[in-house]
């Protein structure tokens, strides 16, 4: 699945710097690849999700300056984003507070490590159990798109559309292909670009050859001269991923 992505949100240096140390020495003790970034308030955080992606996990202090980190919780939550989200905070009183952002975890200052640790397992657990998600810009908002329900993205002209595995209808995205073929390379390999304007869940493929390929929607794209080789291979590795 890729690399846990975990950001720490806490106005206090010395405890932001522990998180992070404590964050690692867990991901290398268990094994695990994960990303790591730190911010100091809400807005640090806002800006820092524009210029990467959504975290999988946020571990969020309450008391900070300007907005909070309950205000910032349930302005997550009011636009869709179902990152999980950790409190860590000397206010235990909030901690009913917690259930109306569904926080996954709630941990009181001073931190334990083993209690820190717990928290990080859990987290582990259910991001691997969920199915990953991908929120796409329409003209009227935005969309949440489990990844394994979508068959492949196609490109025509400014739009990209975002092609389901059912009978659902085409979601029209207004985000460029390209950049959508760079957010889904950070947190899934199983997208393969078949040609120029179009992207193709590995997962939904049946048959390929030189010149086409087959999904199990029963639908044939083609293959642009040149991808074959790159296509091949890249589908034999995401089989023997499977099996292994």
């Amino acid at each position: 699945m890729g690399s846990l992505y975990i950001v720490i949100c806490d106005d206090e240096p010395a405890q932001l710097s522990w998180m992070e140390a404590a964050v690692k020495a867990w991901a290398e003790e268990r094994r695990r690849p994960v990303c790591v970034d730190s911010c100091r308030n809400a807005e640090q955080f806002l800006f820092l999700r524009e210029e990467k992606r959504e975290p999988d996990l946020l571990l969020l202090d309450i008391d900070m300056p300007g907005a909070d980190g309950m205000s910032l919780a349930r302005r997550l939550r009011a636009e869709g984003k179902d990152m999980q989200i950790a409190f860590v905070t000397g206010l235990a009183e909030y901690a009913l507070d917690g259930y109306d952002v569904e926080a996954a975890s709630y941990l009181v200052k001073p931190v334990e490590e083993k209690r820190l640790y717990a928290c990080l397992d859990k987290a582990v657990m259910r991001w691997e159990k969920e199915p990953t998600s991908l929120l796409f810009e329409t003209a009227g908002g935005m969309a949440r798109v489990k990844l394994t329900e979508v068959a492949y993205l196609e490109s025509t002209a400014h739009n990209t559309w975002i092609h389901g595995r059912g009978d659902r209808e085409p979601i029209r995205c207004i985000t460029g292909i390209q950049r959508l073929e760079e957010r889904l390379q950070e947190i899934s390999g199983d997208f393969f670009r078949i040609h120029r304007s179009c992207l193709v869940n590995l997962a939904c493929v049946a048959r390929i050859n030189r010149k086409e390929i087959t999904l199990d929607t029963g639908e044939v794209l083609p293959v642009a001269r040149g991808r074959w080789v790159a296509l091949n291979q890249a589908y034999l590795e995401y089989y023997r991923g499977r099996v292994e």
